[in-house]
Formats: C-alpha cells, structure tokens, sequence
C-alpha cells in the first residue's frame, strides 16, 4: 500500500517542519508539496527537508491562490505514481488515529473516501508570535462546537462565536483516479474509486490560529482567494477579516484564543476544555533536532 501526501502552504516556516516529520512518522510514504509564493522562510525549510528526505518532494508556485486546481493536480500526479491512497494535509492540520495505527485502518477500508471529524484546537492569549513550540499551547477544544457549518459561520460573522468555535465539514481521505477532484478545503471529493464512508477512527486535527500574528497574516492576505477567482460561498472567514486594524484583531484574537479556561467573544466568556491529544501528537517532531 503507498499512502501520498498532499499538500499547498504558504508562509508557514513555523510549523512545515513539525506537520511533514509527523505524518511521515504516522505513515505517509511520500509527499508532495506546492510552496505557494512563501516569503517568510517556508520555502528554505522545504528545500532542507526535500535534500535530507527523498520522501519529500516540491515545487514553488508563485501563482494566485487555486487550492482546488493545484491540490486535484497533485492527487492525479500521486495516482500516476501508483498511489492508493491521497491525504490532502494543509500545513496546520495532523492526521490522528484514535485507536489502531492510521495505515491500519487504511489497509482494512473498502471505501474510496473516508470522511473524517475535525477539531479545532485553541491557543492560548500569551501567544503573540508564530513559532514551531506554539504548538505545545494549544491544548483547549471549545466546550461546545456549533453547527452545521454553514449557520456557525453566521454566527461568527455576527460575532456571537470564535471562529475556533464553529463545527467544521468533514476532510475527506481518498483512493485517486486520474479524474478525481478535490475542492477547496478538502470537504469534497469526486471522481474517487469507491464509496464514500464516515470513519469514528481517523481524525483531521486543526490548528488554525497558532498566534496574534498568524491571525495578522490571515487578514494580510484575506484577499488572495478573491482575487484567485474562487467562489463567494467559500471563504467567508477570510472576507469577514478584510479592512481589519489593530484593534479589530485584537477583539478577534481574544475570541479565539483561552485565557483562564475561557474565550473573550466580544465581551461574552465562553468556556474551553482541555485536550492534550494535539501536544502529546507533535511534541517529539517539535524537539527533535534537524538532520546533522
């Protein structure tokens, strides 16, 4: 069985390194990666891990921002190099299994694609700066996940919830073809070989505000995926954050990450509960030193 990675980063040096040691520790056979137009040293660390790892392989594209186009690209490049299955991995997001290893419970699916749970994992308030030990304080999950997703992103934008509160779709893990095709953000799959199944054994772990300052790059870049032609049903988040100044980001900041077992939404405490799964993943990808 041969188990492809799939995945597009951008500005994302904090946290490259930990996300590609840990999926290939958890299974993945190789990876393939697009630097989308990095600025910030992701594309110096993906060279250091292509030279030191043959399972590592990239390319950088200073293109717009067409996450469906380049990831359905790469899971039709994995299939032509005899891959059975895909994983698309954004660089904030781990793979987890919670019981059985994960190529276990790939070896014994007869499905196509496997949906899988996400779940948002919260930093803490402290966290002004992105760095790969950030990681280590996410250890908070929202005490009460709103869905569908759809009705909590009205919620968000109406600033009655974190973004970090709301029930995201399933990802999805798929057997490729040469016709299959991804969406963006990996909620949908077509053209798969096989059925699509829910798995209660696989989990997508989601990172997705590491810091003040990853919160700062996302309204510095909420633009790209407009510009890049994609759809006004997708994306809201990052259109939400456009035009925001220092004090709307900070607002933002509280809402989503904990100070005292709680999130600050706009002025409403909204508790958290603490969840080591995320730190106990990634702690030994954090401190082990880079190849000598």
């Amino acid at each position: 069985m041969l188990v492809y990675g799939i995945s597009m980063m951008r500005n994302e040096v904090d946290i490259v390194y930990t996300n590609v040691l840990y999926h290939l520790a958890l299974g993945i056979d190789r990876f393939l990666i697009v630097d989308n137009g990095s600025t910030d040293g992701t594309t110096q660390m993906l060279m250091r891990l292509g030279q030191r790892d043959p399972r590592v392989r990239w390319i950088r594209d200073d293109g717009p921002y067409k996450q469906r186009e380049i990831i359905t690209a790469l899971a039709r490049e994995a299939h032509a190099d005899g891959a059975d299955w895909v994983v698309q991995i954004d660089a904030d997001e781990f793979w987890y299994a919670a019981g059985r290893g994960f190529r276990s419970v790939l070896e014994e699916s007869a499905a196509g694609v496997l949906r899988a749970e996400v779940e948002n994992f919260v930093q803490r308030r402290d966290q002004r700066e992105s760095s790969p030990a950030a990681l280590l304080h996410m250890t908070r999950r929202a005490a009460s996940p709103v869905s569908p997703p759809g009705r909590a992103q009205d919620l968000v934008e109406a600033q009655k919830i974190g973004f970090v509160e709301k029930t995201y779709p399933r990802k999805c893990i798929s057997r490729p073809t040469a016709q299959i095709e991804i969406e963006a953000g990996n909620h949908k799959v077509s053209g798969a070989d096989g059925r699509r199944e829910r798995t209660a054994e696989l989990f997508c772990f989601h990172a997705p505000i590491r810091s003040r300052a990853s919160l700062e790059e996302r309204v510095r870049t909420a633009t790209r995926p407009a510009e890049a032609g994609r759809k006004l049903g997708q994306g809201r988040y990052r259109r939400m954050l456009e035009g925001f100044d220092d004090e709307a980001i900070d607002l933002e900041w509280a809402a989503n990450s904990y100070e005292d077992d709680h999130l600050d939404v706009y002025g409403k405490l909204h508790p958290v509960v603490f969840d080591p799964r995320l730190l106990d993943a990634v702690t030994p990808f954090i401190y082990r030193p880079f190849w000598k």
